[in-house]
Order: C-alpha cells, then structure tokens, then sequence
C-alpha cells in the first residue's frame, strides 16, 4: 500500500514541468484583468444609460460655487457693545435668522432700538 502512494508522487504524468505552471499562471493572470475591464466596461455602461454621471458632474459644480469665495466682503464695523443684554439680543437675533434662512450668518450691522 506505501509502495503504491509512493509511486503515484513519483509519477511524471501527475505532475507539471515549469513551463506549463507558468503558461497556466500567465492564462490565469489575463483572465482576471479581462473579467475586471469587463466589469468596468459595463459599469460605465450603466452609469452613462441612467444619467448618473451628469447627476455627479452637477453636484460637482454646486460644490464649487459653494466653495467659492463670495465676492468683496463689505468691510466690517466695529460695534460697539454696551452691556451683556445687548451681546444676547444680538446672539439671539442671529439664531433666529441662520434658522429661518438655513444657511450661513454674518452680522455686518448693529442699531440699538429705543
């Protein structure tokens, strides 16, 4: 029964010689590249069919006018603050107003109010 095992290790026709492994590795290597180009082509296919590339190149360009700086900002005025009360009222205003307008807030003025 050894006898039997040993000679089937032994036996060239069971085997690979080094010029067939690397053909096999190198077919094996084509295969995979081919099969993934294949998927990318499709892929791309399908983006193109359903319009998914120009959603993105929208939503690109919206992120670069909102990344864009504004134009000259007015200059900025000092003001004057006289107690605590008035820092609230106009902390409370500019919360109230980047609620109501959802975006982004700059006080540039402030009056007091008899």
């Amino acid at each position: 029964m050894y006898e039997q095992a040993i000679q089937y290790a032994v036996d060239k026709s069971s085997t690979l010689d080094l010029g067939n492994g690397a053909l096999y590795s190198v077919v094996s290597i084509v295969m995979v590249f081919v099969i993934l180009l294949i998927i990318i082509s499709v892929t791309t296919l399908v983006f193109k069919l359903t319009g998914l590339f120009a959603m993105k190149a929208e939503l690109d360009a919206l992120k670069k006018k909102q990344e864009a700086p504004a134009s000259a900002p007015a200059p900025s005025k000092e003001v004057v603050v006289k107690d605590d009360d008035m820092m609230a009222a106009i902390l409370v205003a500019t919360i109230d107003y980047k609620k109501e307008c959802k975006g982004d807030v700059r006080v540039v003025s402030v009056r007091e109010l008899n």
